[in-house]
């Protein structure tokens, strides 16, 4: 399920705004925080659904037609994303 840009950029100010709070991010740096929240995000969001889709793709030539289980995706999911050097 592909996460809308809106909802990455409430999260971006989100995790900006709580860093601000503890002192760890300036005001006058807030925006430029934000985008590369931003980008960080969508960027991560993006590999996480080509992981899942790969891992689909892999279970759907050995499981066939049937929709995997949870644990089968999520299993597929991590092999495919160790290969790629990607933490989940």
């Amino acid at each position: 399920m592909p996460t809308n840009i809106k909802q990455i950029e409430f999260l971006a100010r989100a995790i900006v705004n709580r860093l601000e709070d503890r002192g760890l991010v300036e005001f006058g740096d807030a925006e430029i925080g934000i985008q590369i929240v931003t980008r960080t995000l969508e960027d991560n969001f993006q590999a996480y659904d080509s992981i899942e889709m790969e891992a689909r793709g892999r279970l759907a030539k050995t499981i066939g037609e049937r929709e995997p289980s949870d644990t089968e995706l999520a299993d597929e999911m991590l092999r495919v994303a160790t290969e790629r050097n990607f933490v989940l």
